[in-house]
């Protein structure tokens, strides 16, 4: 069968395609060189600045492809800020992609923009506002040159962005991000990964990490927007952080959709979700921020239906935290305020739990600082040391949040536990928080949350080790005042005291209180950074009823008295066993206007001199509880050693009696070993006897109930030896005046004789002078 042929060469289509295929690649190869490059860079550069007062140098060389598509390729590009010097962005090459057919006809149509390299400097002012706004408004598009816009593509971009009003940056470095098919209402994508660097560029990276975003993207020119539909934003940490940052394994990320538009400048967003969670100094933190509507316009910013849930996780305990807020709104780049936000705050731990209910109006300032105008504060307190209830909280006041800073303040007053407070509490570094607290209290009252204690137990286990679980992170310093403290049986008024705890050391200096109608000052010092915790106390005490204090502490009402006491004591240990084993130290007391219960030495002295006769050795009285020994003054000087008090100069001062002497009280095993002398006061009359005697006693056992030994035998033996001096004295005296007697007698005798001597004498004499008158008249 005969097919028919065509002969190609001779067919006249076939000649008109091959014709206007030789003139379009001979046009194609000399278009070139019928297009001024100077020109379109003039234009550029040109127009930019007419638009923005921008300069735009082209340093490199211009050079123009056909393939793959028609382009202008600007190397080593640079793009001022406005009306200066300073660079606003630089690129080492610039593809300027063209649209054929205008070029065909002599103008150049921009489609797409290819940027190696490019470095941008964006800048958010004080006012707000950015420095790149101005190349968003409508830009004149000359005869020779127009946007139409269908791809941006950045290769390795490196963005700073600039804070001025916080003083932080941030930097975004090796970015490649692409829009295409901008001109496709159904098939604009946007694709992005780079690395996103927080810190300034003359120090050290701050932290870094890998950055990758998808979305469909539609660009609608003639509302110079932008519209980010199923966004999906991933930040993940690359390497560590700084120091003041400390934060490992951080991963973020955002789904929703944006609005994005300029001329005027504005910004929608819905359904907008953000998560996060990472490590910082051993915390591990989960966030998740819910924001169902964004809108920015004419500088007004509104937040609709905003929740927030963030959880920490650490080895002493959990946080957890949650916030509704309504409505948020204010301007963009100043303050955000709503009218009711609502915060819940939980920590919990096994050793205490806080729980917080917070209601307030809420003001968001440059989206670092929140602050709590009115807030209403209800809330609750748990301690494993306080295990029969938790403590209430109801307070009112204001606070400033400064994540920034990261620095709280929070100024309170209302009730804790229904008794009138006021508290300011200020915490700086929320890792390694440092508290600095000054706290006004009515009253508080533990007894009903301490641990009930059966009748009869023993309230303190002398073995059980000290809990400072509460000392391992608190860094606080402040002051505390409570009016009354309760604690069972236990009652201080008025305490005053400022203290400073870190590196689990804690200082109360001073520290002052009403202890049972007594005045106390001194300080407190506790190291609980070593094995071994180590105390010191240096307290004064002046005026306090000792009979109170020891019926509340240790249930006894063996003593009475107006007490005064200079305490300089210091200890080591890890139980109360430990303290008393190595406590040593300086105590001095004085009791005034006092009495010991349980045995009455006046009535032991009265009624001693009529059992003399039947003491025949010691004998122990036994203990009455209503019997008393009141005494005016008390005065002793202890020296403490190794847990052992010992003194030597006990002195009692009674009515009647005096008494004096020393010993040991020993801690670690609960006994007291003291030898005291009783004497008694010669002006009583009924004790005259007993005058220049002393009665010995012996005070010995357990430090809660003593036992009292009665030396009778010693006195008895001082009776005696005093009845013997006097037998003796008496004796002597008799002998000696018998002496005298007998000397005076002798005298007299002689006294006698000598007068009878001289009497006889003198007769004779009187008798011769008789004689010779009579014989005178005989001459």
């Amino acid at each position: 069968m005969h097919r028919p042929t065509i002969d190609w060469r001779h067919s006249r289509p076939f000649r008109i395609c091959l014709l206007l295929l030789v003139m379009l690649v001979t046009l194609l190869g000399t278009l070139p060189y019928f297009i001024s490059f100077d020109l379109i860079k003039s234009e550029l550069s040109g127009m930019l600045e007419k638009d923005t007062k921008r300069q735009l140098t082209i340093r490199g060389d211009a050079r123009f492809v056909l393939l793959p598509q028609p382009a202008l390729l600007l190397d080593n590009v640079t793009l001022t800020e406005p009306g200066e010097a300073t660079i606003f962005s630089h690129a080492d090459r610039v593809r300027v992609e063209l649209s054929l057919w205008p070029l065909l006809i002599g103008k150049g149509k921009i489609k797409a923009l290819d940027f190696e390299k490019p470095e941008l400097n964006v800048i958010r002012r004080e006012d707000g506002t950015y420095n790149f706004e101005d190349l968003l408004t409508p830009k004149a598009q000359t005869k020779e040159l127009s946007f139409s816009l269908d791809t941006v593509h950045f290769t390795e971009a490196a963005f700073k962005l600039s804070d001025e009003f916080l003083g932080e940056s941030l930097r975004i470095s090796r970015l490649n991000l692409t829009m295409k098919n901008l001109s496709d209402p159904k098939a604009g994508r946007l694709d992005l990964d780079g690395m996103l660097l927080i810190g300034d560029s003359n120090r050290p990276v701050q932290w870094q990490g890998s950055l990758n975003a998808t979305a469909a993207m539609r660009y609608h020119e003639a509302d110079n927007r932008l519209l980010f539909a199923d966004l999906m934003l991933e930040l993940e940490q690359k390497g560590g952080s700084s120091p003041e940052l400390r934060l490992q394994d951080v991963k973020v990320s955002a789904v929703g959709n944006l609005v994005y538009g300029w001329q005027p400048l504005r910004f929608n967003g819905g359904e907008l979700k953000l998560s996060a969670s990472g490590q910082r100094a051993g915390q591990n933190w989960k966030g998740e921020l819910d924001v169902p509507e964004i809108i920015i316009a004419k500088d007004a910013l509104n937040l609709n239906r905003l929740k927030l849930n963030v959880d920490m996780q650490s080895p002493s305990g959990q946080l957890s935290a949650k916030a509704t807020i309504p409505k948020l709104a204010g301007l963009a780049q100043g303050l955000l305020r709503t009218e009711a936000a609502s915060f819940e705050v939980k920590l919990n731990s096994p050793e205490q739990n806080l729980a917080l209910s917070f209601a307030s109006p809420l003001e968001l300032l440059n989206g670092s600082i929140a602050r709590l105008p009115a807030y209403r504060l209800i809330g609750s307190y748990t301690n494993r040391n306080l295990p029969r209830g938790a403590i209430g909280l109801d307070l009112n006041g204001a606070g400033t949040l400064n994540l920034q800073a990261e620095s709280l303040s929070l100024n309170s007053q209302g009730q804790l536990d229904k008794s009138p407070v006021k508290a300011q509490i200020e915490v700086k570094d929320f890792v390694r928080p440092h508290y600095a607290v000054d706290v006004d209290l009515n009253k508080l009252d533990l007894s009903p949350y301490l641990p009930v204690v059966a009748a009869g137990a023993k309230t303190v286990n002398p073995d059980k080790p000290f809990d400072f679980w509460w000392l391992n992170n608190l860094d606080a310093s402040g002051k505390l005042k409570i009016g009354e403290l309760a604690m069972q049986k236990l009652h201080i008024n008025d305490i005053s005291l400022e203290f400073a705890a870190k590196n689990r050391k804690l200082n109360l200096n001073p520290l002052a209180a009403n202890l049972y109608e007594g005045q106390l000052t001194g300080s407190l010092e506790v190291d609980a950074s070593k094995k071994s915790a180590s105390f010191r106390v240096q307290q004064k005490l002046a005026n306090m009823n000792i009979n109170a204090l020891l019926a509340d502490v240790i249930d006894t009402s063996r003593f009475e008295g107006r007490g005064h006491l200079d305490l300089d004591v210091s200890a080591v240990g890890n139980q109360l066993s430990d303290l008393r084993r190595t406590a040593g130290g300086n105590v001095r007391l004085l009791l005034n206007q006092g009495a010991v219960r349980g045995i009455d030495l006046e009535a032991l002295l009265r009624t001693a001199s009529r059992q003399i006769s039947l003491m025949n050795g010691e004998a122990r009285p036994s203990l009455n509880l209503e019997a008393k020994t009141s005494f005016s003054e008390l005065r002793s000087t202890l020296v403490l050693k190794h847990g052992v008090a010992s003194n030597n100069d006990l002195s009692v001062t009674a009515g009647i009696l005096k008494l004096n002497g020393g010993g040991t009280l020993d801690l670690n095993s609960n006994a007291i070993n003291y030898s005291m002398s009783a004497s008694a006061n010669p002006k009583v009359p009924e004790l005259k006897g007993l005058s220049g005697l002393t009665l010995p006693i012996q005070l010995s056992g357990a430090l809660n109930a003593p036992e009292y030994h009665i030396d009778y035998a010693s006195l008895k033996e001082q009776i005696l030896l005093k009845q013997k001096a006097a037998s003796e004295t008496q004796a002597a005296e008799a002998s000696a005046k018998r002496k005298a007697l007998a000397q005076a007698a002798t005298q007299k005798i002689a006294k006698a004789a000598a007068d009878k001597k001289a009497a006889d004498a003198a007769a004779k004499k009187t008798n011769k002078s008789t004689l010779k008158k009579t014989e005178k008249p005989h001459k």
